[in-house]
């Protein structure tokens, strides 16, 4: 019997291993449909009424009931990003960004907030005592975006700080027969507990790149 010598044989592992990490990045990264006008974000986000009905969607918890309540469409700079996999709303809801718009991701705004998150929640902070607070607070939100696909949803995940991106589709009240619900917040000029948008996503623009 013919005896693969060792060298060979570790370079035919590594070959292998090779074409499994590009497979698995090919397979992973999101697929661009085209390419659009680069992302305008000094406007307001454009929320009108629906007519829409509820649908159901499935997850890995079970069918949930989506009940939309505008359609939304907003262009902004990603001022920060958190995923999640193991909390209660993951199932659903893999990733928040935190979007800023209109002044915000320019001068003095861009250099003078910073901005986090945690459990769900944003925060920013600024210690200029020249800037509009309350329009920091009305033009940054903390989106939870539910991705009406798989590709929108690789793409969702690649967004990061920095990034350009308009993201379109729907408001949404969420919830389950078992009681579970998540409601989405209507408006740009709350804050708290339950002020964050939950944007049912059936398509994002990162730079000029389209995805849906």
């Amino acid at each position: 019997m013919y005896k693969i010598p060792s060298g060979i044989m570790n370079k035919l592992w590594l070959a292998l291993l090779a074409v499994v990490a590009l497979g698995y990045w090919g397979f992973s990264r999101p697929h661009s449909m085209g390419s659009a006008d680069p992302v305008d974000w000094s406007g307001e986000p454009i929320q009108d009424s629906t007519d829409r009905p509820p649908f159901e969607i499935d997850t890995r918890k079970g069918r949930i009931t989506l009940e939309p309540r505008a359609s939304f469409d907003v262009s902004a700079v990603v001022a920060s990003d958190e995923h999640y996999r193991f909390d209660d709303g993951a199932f659903l809801v893999p990733v928040d960004l935190v979007m800023t718009w209109g002044k915000l991701p320019e001068e003095p705004y861009k250099s003078e907030v910073s901005y986090g998150q945690i459990t769900r929640y944003y925060f920013w902070r600024t210690t200029a005592t020249d800037l509009d607070l309350h329009y920091i607070q009305a033009h940054s939100a903390n989106m939870h975006m539910i991705p009406a696909d798989d590709n929108v949803r690789r793409a969702l995940l690649a967004a990061g700080s920095g990034d350009p991106v308009r993201v379109r589709g729907l408001l949404v009240n969420a919830k389950r027969e078992d009681g579970f619900h998540w409601n989405s917040s209507l408006t740009r000029e709350d804050d708290g507990p339950g002020a964050c948008e939950l944007v049912w996503v059936e398509e994002i623009q990162i730079g000029r790149d389209v995805y849906r």
